[in-house]
């Protein structure tokens, strides 16, 4: 029973930290709208952030790539993040940097 209501918990929080990730709010201003302890979602935050969700919880964050101009296409790397932060990156800009800043930039 206990193991269940820690995933019922675990479960209501990570819609939670979709919802607040979504809203483009502070925390401290999602959790005064919310009625939420500012401490848990912190907390859950931290949990559910990319890298530390176990493989079995694990879901894909979808990351739009686009090529606006084609004769920029082999200079540059353009992201749109569901965050609705936009940023480019040069061509040559390592894949484990990259995925390291958009970890950063989806944390905000």
């Amino acid at each position: 029973m206990k193991d269940d209501e820690q995933n019922k918990r675990r479960d209501q929080w990570r819609k939670i930290i979709h919802e607040y990730l979504q809203s483009g709010m502070t925390q401290k201003a999602f959790c005064e709208q919310r009625g939420l302890s500012l401490p848990q979602l912190v907390y859950y935050n931290g949990q559910f952030k990319v890298g530390k969700i176990s493989s079995e919880n694990a879901s894909f964050v979808p990351v739009k790539m686009t090529i606006q101009d084609k004769t920029k296409a082999a200079s540059e790397i353009k992201l749109s993040l569901p965050n609705g932060f936009q940023c480019t990156f040069p061509s040559y800009t390592d894949t484990a940097q990259i995925k390291k800043l958009v970890e950063v930039l989806l944390s905000c």
